[in-house]
């Protein structure tokens, strides 16, 4: 069986750590030693033109404005590089009904080409009538999302003659009695690779519309207990058991990254990408 991995969030104009969150995210997943390909439709696909696009919106925007959704995709590796590309352009269509902007950066050279994935990022807003058309703020959204590429990612990997097939469910509804691993990332094998461990706190976040309360506390430091990805990984391979809730968790401290270089941190490949204005064909 295929992998199947899908993560979606979203960064609203009240809810954002700071300005320009959105347009930060396009810049981090466009930087030029991972990226690999760019495509969209309905709004730039250049990286610069991009992130002025969001910049601008966010500007003009109302006060509480959702900016983005943002969703990561695991592609199958059993794919090559162009059924990878017709897979998600499939995918970002059915999800947008063909009218909301969507952007999507391909990661699958270098330290990913044995973990290709997708940075998708879709904004919910018909350019023309400037309303939301396909409800990604709405409750069970990303369920709708998640069974869509069960969908599609089969549809694909039957086109390619392939008999694997992906399967959103849990692995203990599939009657497989492991833990799953969870995504590294690039910052992190580098953190561990270093020697360095995660800075675990306390973080508030915003839950869903029409929750009984407003947000909720995550205590990080009593779910990780200063493992790394990198070491929680190879405790599942080693052992096959940690605690059932340390993925979900972790996953969501994955999001401060995209905002490292609004706190100072240097990044001369993300500038000297932008510099360079990488341009991509839709193909």
């Amino acid at each position: 069986m295929a992998i199947y991995s899908l993560h979606h969030s979203s960064i609203g104009k009240s809810t954002q750590d700071e300005p320009y969150t959105a347009s930060a995210h396009i810049r981090y997943i466009t930087r030029a030693r991972a990226l690999s390909r760019l495509e969209g439709q309905r709004m730039p696909t250049d990286a610069g033109e991009a992130m002025a696009y969001l910049k601008k919106a966010e500007d003009t925007g109302r006060k509480n404005a959702r900016m983005i959704d943002k969703v990561m995709l695991a592609l199958p590796r059993e794919l090559d590089a162009e059924q990878r590309a017709e897979l998600v352009r499939s995918f970002a269509e059915d999800v947008t009904k063909g009218r909301a902007p969507w952007l999507a950066a391909f990661h699958d050279k270098g330290k990913d080409a044995k973990n290709p994935h997708c940075h998708l990022v879709i904004r919910d807003r018909d350019p023309k009538t400037g309303k939301r058309v396909i409800g990604m703020s709405e409750v069970g959204s990303t369920d709708r999302l998640r069974e869509l590429w069960e969908r599609h990612a089969n549809i694909a990997l039957k086109k390619a003659g392939l008999d694997l097939r992906v399967d959103r469910r849990t692995l203990e509804k599939q009657g497989i009695r492991r833990k799953p691993t969870i995504h590294e990332g690039v910052r992190a094998r580098r953190l561990s690779k270093e020697g360095r461990t995660p800075l675990s706190r306390r973080r508030t976040y915003r839950n869903r519309p029409r929750t009984r309360s407003q947000s909720r506390v995550v205590d990080y430091r009593k779910l990780d207990k200063g493992l790394s990805r990198t070491a929680y990984n190879k405790r599942i391979a080693l052992a096959r058991e940690s605690e059932k809730d340390l993925w979900a968790a972790l996953d969501a401290d994955r999001q401060k990254h995209e905002i490292e270089h609004l706190k100072g941190i240097h990044r001369p490949d993300l500038d000297d990408g932008l510099a360079r204005g990488r341009k991509r064909k839709l193909e």
